[in-house]
């Protein structure tokens, strides 16, 4: 993945000669409100390579929903096909914490380690609160060995060891490890694996079709994610090998990895989850949740001075994209560079879920989703 300067640029450069092509006609289906910038959207299809894909636009009257399609690697999603959204979880991670403490269950102020069973508590968590767990301002960094300690078993004590670079709610940074403790404090207060908790008290209520354990699903229901660059053809993605495990029982102090990137649902499902945050009157958070998770906690600063972040919600201020603030969430995983966003002042929504796509950034932001983003916010909404 191209994190640095160098990195995205030599990514760049080699996008155009070595990715694989989504073909001349990726476009599979439209229905709902026809574009009224079809080229413009093939286009961006093709500049990013993106290998399969379902893309949602909507206004306060009209959808479209977009399918397009990759033969090489053959990638032909439907409106039943899940996508494994990755940090795009985030949303509905911190949708469920704030639900909880509407229901007295949790305060967002209180020390994470008083829900966690933990004896003795690291010192590395030593006053960080679950506000800080939402907004990014724990002071907890990612280890490189995250993933593997996940499958491995390792408690939460042992991989937060030495993870601590400052003090919390001092500064912003992102933070895998913080948003999958937070599942970890569901599971304690609710007495329930976070399947359950997700299916109980989130994706039932909302109507929506959704998991954190891909084991639960189908694998043709599941579209594959392929990385574009580099290319290795047959080396497609189904199910990550924490998605393999079941979420059978509630066990908090080693469940701290699929609250921050591991569901799967559907685009219209992803829908739902948007419409809570934007019309405010579902009835399933508090207005003052609503606010609370809208209002900016912290700055991505010099690495990106266009975002900054709520509680799981990225917020971004880019002329560039739209006249408004635009807040939702982008997620990479294995290849792919998913977006759900949508524009204060019109409410307009733009969801891009797809099976591989190129990772170049601008800044922080994927330069896919902001050139989707630009488009739909910029050109193709406003003509409807």
């Amino acid at each position: 993945m191209p994190t640095t300067k160098v990195k995205n640029t030599v990514y760049r450069l080699m996008l155009p000669f070595c990715a694989p092509s989504c073909g001349k006609n990726p476009v599979s289906s439209v229905t709902g409100h026809p574009l009224a910038s079809p080229d413009a959207f093939v286009r961006l299809i093709r500049k990013h390579h993106v290998l399969g894909s379902a893309v949602l636009l909507s206004n306060s009257r009209d959808q479209s929903l977009i399918f397009t399609h990759s033969d090489q690697p053959p990638h032909y999603p439907d409106p039943d096909t899940f996508f494994r959204v990755a940090s795009i979880t985030k949303i509905a991670t911190a949708m469920l914490t704030m639900h909880l403490a509407d229901r007295a269950l949790l305060s967002i102020d209180e020390p994470a380690v008083s829900y966690l069973p933990l004896d003795p508590v690291p010192d590395e968590l030593a006053g960080v609160t679950i506000r800080h767990l939402l907004s990014h301002t724990s002071g907890l960094m990612d280890p490189p060995t995250l993933e593997k300690d996940l499958e491995a078993g390792k408690s939460i004590s042992e991989v937060v060891r030495g993870m601590r670079v400052a003090s919390p709610g001092v500064s912003f940074r992102y933070s895998n490890l913080g948003y999958g403790i937070l599942g970890c404090v569901m599971e304690t207060v609710r007495n329930q694996s976070l399947d359950i908790v997700f299916d109980t008290d989130l994706f039932t209520p909302l109507g929506m079709k959704a998991t954190l354990s891909a084991c639960t699903l189908p694998p043709e229901k599941i579209m594959p994610v392929t990385r574009i660059l580099p290319y290795h053809e047959g080396n497609d993605l189904i199910m990550t090998p924490l998605g393999m495990i079941p979420l059978l029982q509630p066990d908090p102090l080693h469940h701290f990895g699929h609250t921050a990137g591991s569901m799967y649902t559907t685009v219209e499902s992803l829908l739902k989850l948007l419409h809570v945050l934007i019309c405010d009157d579902s009835g399933y958070l508090s207005p003052a949740s609503v606010a609370e998770m809208k209002k900016q906690h912290a700055s991505y600063g010099t690495l990106s001075p266009t975002l900054s972040y709520g509680l799981g919600l990225l917020q971004i201020n880019d002329s560039h994209i739209s006249g408004y603030r635009v807040l939702g969430h982008q997620g990479f995983a294995y290849g792919c560079g998913d977006g759900a966003f949508w524009e204060e002042g019109t409410g307009n929504i733009l969801i891009f879920l797809n099976g591989g796509c190129s990772e170049a950034r601008t800044g922080r932001l994927g330069s896919a989703n902001r050139d989707f983003s630009s488009w739909a916010f910029r050109k193709e909404l406003p003509l409807w």
